[in-house]
């Protein structure tokens, strides 16, 4: 009998990738969705060819109902679940803070309760953040501080927190993957990186519009979605839980991702100036990317770099695509989505 499997924020970027992955195993995937969800909503389980599959199951789930979280894994009875609803970036974090904990961090909970309740035995795994931790040094592993900078960390500190509470009062194997910035074609609009490959596609296809960013010195640890998707399904294959840092244990600025994907669109950047007047020119001399004072964060870490040693030894976590392979890709993505729309 095959397998049953919960994931939430099926739509999302991960839950997209987990999904098609765990089809492939031929797994019954069970998809939680916000309830009300638009066609247009599901445009990465479109994109991968998902929907339509008589093994993907399309639910309606929000998890900040604690009852609805109950009464699903109550129904389902799932052998595994893998939490990734989430509000997921820091800007709409600090736009609502409440809405994020409510997410992000009692979700969890009424999600561990359900399992505590109906599925004791399931394996479960929370798609944490490299953000709730003080880095050493700039290096981020499992031993670092916990520390909320600002309400997104605050909100998944909660839910972390929640994971080891469960697992140690009640025994549950509950694991967290403490991931850190990971891209793909499917990375959603809002992300700085998806921002950067559309606005370079565009700059390809004749469009003069000057990008908007805000710290270009922001350097991250930018790791390929589809990668850290695979390292998911092994921590919960795990005989006993852990809590895994997911990186690729290199940064790179905002500048240099930015860099990256306008030379994956034939388009090379001379940058000038410093601090809020710097900007990027082509080589004609034309305005390509400005910095706006106002995207600026009141607290952002400025280097987040992770150590994920212990995932590469238990878990086999790889790195398949570098910064010039992973801009490429996203770039790639857009260009093949201008042409959609064109035609």
């Amino acid at each position: 009998m095959s397998l049953r499997v919960l994931v939430t924020g099926a739509a999302g970027q991960d839950g997209a990738y987990l999904c098609r992955d765990l089809l492939a195993a031929g797994r019954e995937v069970h998809a939680g969705l916000r309830p009300g969800w638009s066609d247009d909503s599901l445009w990465r389980l479109r994109e991968l060819g998902l929907l339509g599959q008589p093994r993907l199951h399309l639910l309606a789930l929000d998890v900040c109902d604690a009852a609805a979280c109950s009464a699903a894994v109550e129904q389902l009875r799932p052998q595994l679940l893998f939490h990734l609803a989430a509000v997921s970036s820091v800007a709409q974090a600090l736009a609502d803070p409440l809405a994020a904990v409510a997410s992000n961090g009692e979700g969890t909970l009424h999600l561990l309760e359900a399992l505590r309740r109906y599925a004791p035995d399931a394996h479960f795994v929370l798609a944490s953040s490299g953000e709730i931790f003080v880095p050493r040094h700039g290096v981020v592993d499992e031993s670092c501080a916990l520390q909320a900078r600002h309400p997104y960390a605050l909100s998944k500190l909660l839910a972390h927190a929640a994971v080891r509470c469960y697992r140690d009062s009640y025994g549950l194997h509950a694991s967290a993957a403490i991931l850190f910035n990971h891209e793909s074609p499917l990375r959603g609009a809002a992300f700085v990186t998806r921002k950067i490959a559309a606005a370079a596609a565009r700059r390809a296809a004749g469009d003069t519009s000057v990008l908007q960013l805000g710290n270009l010195d922001a350097r991250r640890d930018f790791g390929y979605a589809p990668d850290y998707v695979a390292g998911l399904r092994a921590l919960a294959a795990l005989e006993q839980p852990d809590d895994l840092v997911f990186a690729s244990g290199l940064s790179a600025s905002v500048r240099a991702f930015a860099t990256a994907a306008y030379a994956a669109a034939g388009i090379v950047l001379e940058w000038h100036g410093r601090g809020r007047d710097e900007c990027a020119l082509d080589r004609d001399g034309r305005r390509c990317i400005a910095v706006d004072a106002t995207l600026l964060r009141p607290a952002d870490a400025p280097v987040l770099r992770g150590d994920a040693t212990r995932a590469r030894r238990k878990l086999g976590l790889a790195s398949s695509v570098d910064l010039a392979g992973l801009a490429r890709l996203l770039v790639d993505a857009e260009r093949r989505r201008l042409g959609s729309a064109a035609a």
